[in-house]
């Protein structure tokens, strides 16, 4: 049989992945099968032996394109911004920004549901070594807080940090239950709260206020002309 063009093996490709993706995000591991993936795509399962060996390397592929996601919306804008309060603030507004995105408008829920087996235990492991890095992410941004005298903690921030990921999981797994305002307006006051619990100036808490009551499609605003409270 003679190989396909590589425009052709592209398309296939795309389209297992998107399929794929779409259907393991709202069924998770148990709830897909090879053939369900290949009904959905119109192709056999040959096609898809031909670019996966099997469900779980096609599982890993969809789960690292999640996790690229939340890199892009969430985790590289945290790690890039260089003003600490802003770099919270990313968390919140690209959160937002995430669940705009036309690949997880079905839900993603069941990436959270993949049981404790030796066959997902690789799964598992990707999955953990994600959220390890979510959270330096995050723990780092409230350090340079802290070590700028603008956020004080008091003790709270690796609790901290491990909450505000849990936090990205509880907003993204009812994503089909809530509609983007609302979901908008509960990213605002766990934000605000966030703010008035832990900033350490009345102008740090404004200037966050007015950051989250910026449109989400603007540019980001950075607060470097916030007065920095006094250590």
């Amino acid at each position: 049989m003679p190989r396909k063009p590589a425009h052709e093996q592209f398309d296939t490709l795309k389209t297992i992945q998107e399929r794929a993706f779409d259907l393991f995000g709202r069924y998770g591991y148990e709830g897909v099968s090879i053939g369900d993936i290949a009904e959905a795509a119109g192709l056999s399962k040959g096609a898809l032996y031909w670019h996966f060996r099997g469900k779980q390397a096609l599982y890993l592929d969809c789960l690292r394109r999640l996790h690229a996601i939340f890199h892009t919306y969430v985790l590289d804008p945290v790690r890039l911004e260089p003003e600490p309060v802003q770099a919270v603030l990313s968390l919140f507004t690209g959160l937002q920004r995430l669940l705009q995105d036309p690949r997880v408008a079905n839900g993603v829920a069941g990436y959270w549901l993949t049981p404790s087996t030796p066959e997902t235990a690789v799964i598992i492991d990707t999955q953990r070594a994600f959220e390890s890095v979510a959270v330096q992410t995050l723990r780092e941004a409230l350090q340079r807080g802290v070590d700028r005298g603008e956020l004080d903690f008091d003790g709270d921030l690796d609790p901290l940090a491990r909450a505000m990921v849990s936090l990205i999981e509880a907003c993204v797994l009812p994503l089909r239950h809530q509609s983007p305002e609302e979901v908008r307006s509960l990213l605002g006051v766990l934000a605000r709260t966030l703010f008035r619990a832990y900033a350490r100036s009345d102008e740090l808490r404004r200037a966050a206020e007015r950051t989250l009551q910026a449109d989400v499609a603007e540019p980001r605003r950075r607060l470097s002309r916030s007065p920095r409270p006094a250590r």
